[in-house]
């Protein structure tokens, strides 16, 4: 039984080391994209397309935590007198 114990030590050490490994190294979004800008020349129509991107999540997430919070509301929305607040537009660059 002991042979089977340090076999899977072993093992999960090898895969938690290369998952501590992986979250050191690999960049996040924006890191890759300012490295890209720093490095490469970016074509204008890739770094729209990438605002473009950001901006409708951030739209979506803002849309997604308004939905959030009325579900969370016991009261319903039809019987409310005051209107939702409006979503905000996220400021693009």
């Amino acid at each position: 039984m002991g042979n089977y114990s340090k076999a899977f030590a072993v093992g999960f050490g090898i895969v938690g080391v290369g998952y501590a490994l992986m979250l050191t190294t690999v960049p996040t979004e924006e890191q890759l994209y300012e490295a890209c800008t720093l490095h490469f020349k970016l074509s204008p129509e890739l770094k729209k397309q990438y605002h473009e991107v950001k901006a409708d999540q951030a739209r979506r997430q803002a849309f997604s935590d308004v939905l959030r919070q009325a579900a969370n509301d016991p009261e319903p929305m039809w019987i409310k007198k005051k209107t939702p607040a409006p979503v905000p537009e996220p400021v693009s660059k």
